[in-house]
């Protein structure tokens, strides 16, 4: 349509032109002119239309620069951040890092510190417990000497006792002597028939050693108490050295314990844990001296008593019964 108006514009103009006559050359030569400005125009006229895409195309890419340069600024902002933070993180790390370091130190200072303590509290705990066991071996020893000296006193008393109810006897003056050598030779014979005869009851008392043991025993289970404890106390005395002397000790205690004789008792458990330490009755002995100051209301004194049983004897039959006397004392 512009070029239509463009055309008619020019005809306007020349028409003057070839309204004069003008030569058949001209008007070609005119045409030919139109043409090429026509072709201009319409080359100008792309031109133009091209230069408007490509301002299009430039706006687009413009726009998508922009967006670019906005996302651009994004992620540095972003990355920016991350960086801030990064740093953050580092920084704590190291604080952390250091904190830790310092912490670990204190935690080794403090342990050494508490291993320190606990040697020393080790060792204050050694001395306590040789200060305990040395008092409660002074307490038990103090025990069976007060008990011994008790059973001294009972013993003196019931020989006076004796001795007062026995009725005195008078014996007459002899108002003869015999000579000197006639004495003198009569004194062999008479040593010599007590040691033959001491020979051979020594030697029936070793073949039935067993034999009395086992009445005592006997004796001990039927609830016969003062005739055990006297079978015991006769067979020990003539068998001193026999395998069996520990055990006969123990039953002379329980001989007592049962009569209610609990201080004698307790000299008697103690000798088969002085004389006799690694005997089987070593560790019931103890427990039952423990029992015997029960018996006496010597109750720290048995505490005393338990614990050396659990020290001395830890692995015999009577730890149990002896840690739970323990907790029922508490």
């Amino acid at each position: 349509m512009k070029r239509s108006l463009t055309n008619l514009a020019l005809v306007l103009c020349f028409f003057p032109l070839l309204t004069q006559c003008a030569a058949e050359k001209d008007v070609r030569g005119l045409d030919m002119r139109l043409r090429s400005t026509d072709s201009k125009i319409s080359e100008m006229d792309n031109t133009v239309a091209a230069m408007k895409n490509q301002r299009g195309s430039l706006a687009e890419l413009a726009n998508q620069l922009d967006q670019f340069k906005a996302r651009l600024l994004q992620l540095e902002a972003r990355i920016e951040e991350k960086d801030i933070q990064a740093r953050k993180i580092q920084n704590e790390q190291a604080s952390l890092k250091k904190n830790t370091h310092d912490k670990i130190e204190q935690l080794r200072s403090q342990l050494t510190e508490l291993n320190s303590k606990i040697a020393g509290i080790n060792t204050q705990i050694a001395s306590f417990s040789g200060d305990v066991s040395r008092a409660q071996e002074d307490r038990a020893r103090e025990a069976a000497e007060q008990a011994a000296s008790a059973s001294k006193a009972a013993e003196e008393a019931r020989k006076k006792a004796e001795i007062a109810s026995t009725p005195k006897t008078i014996e007459p003056e002899q108002t003869k002597k015999k000579p000197g050598k006639t004495e003198e030779a009569a004194k062999p014979e008479e040593t010599a028939r007590p040691t033959l005869e001491k020979t051979a009851v020594q030697d029936a008392e070793t073949n039935t050693s067993d034999a009395v043991y086992n009445k005592g025993l006997a004796a001990y289970k039927a609830s016969k108490y003062k005739e055990a404890y006297n079978i015991f106390s006769n067979y020990l005395e003539k068998n001193r050295t026999s395998p069996l002397a520990a055990n006969t000790r123990f039953w002379l205690g329980e001989s007592l314990f049962q009569q209610k004789e609990f201080e004698l008792a307790i000299l008697e458990y103690q000798k088969v844990i002085g004389d006799y330490p690694k005997s089987n009755k070593a560790s019931a002995a103890l427990y039952k001296q423990g029992q015997a100051f029960e018996k006496l209301d010597e109750k720290e004194t048995a505490k005393i008593v338990y614990n050396k049983l659990l020290a001395d004897y830890p692995k015999s039959e009577q730890v149990e019964m002896a840690q739970k006397r323990l907790k029922e004392l508490k």
